[in-house]
């Protein structure tokens, strides 16, 4: 008789935290299109969210009206904030971007696509 142990160590190790989905064959790439009226002076993406956004990841410049850039977030579900020069900041939770690949940061809103 097997023992149950060692087949539900192999399953708890196969699944992803929280009972998400595997992102296995996701690479974590976000793509930021900023189609607001003004530049972004910091962007943060983080799966912990407002409790530990990490490192501005436009920490050497700002990205303009009409720009579009690639940033590395961890694959699954993240959080994202977009501070705009004038210090308003626009956030959105529970972005998969494994799914959704894309945002667009909107005047009013934020916009996941593909």
């Amino acid at each position: 008789m097997m023992r149950p142990w060692p087949l539900l160590l192999l399953l708890t190790a196969c699944a992803a935290p929280g009972g998400q989905v595997s992102t296995l064959g996701c690479s974590g790439q976000l793509t930021v299109r900023n189609s607001s009226s003004q530049a972004i002076e910091q962007i943060y993406v983080s799966q912990a969210g407002p409790r530990d956004w990490g490192p501005d990841l436009l920490a050497t410049g700002t990205m303009p009206m009409g720009d579009s850039r690639t940033f590395q977030a961890k694959p699954g579900v993240n959080s994202f904030r977009a501070v705009f020069v004038n210090g308003r900041a626009a956030e959105m939770a529970g972005l998969d971007v494994c799914d959704t690949p894309v945002l667009t940061v909107l005047p009013n809103n934020l916009a996941p696509g593909r």
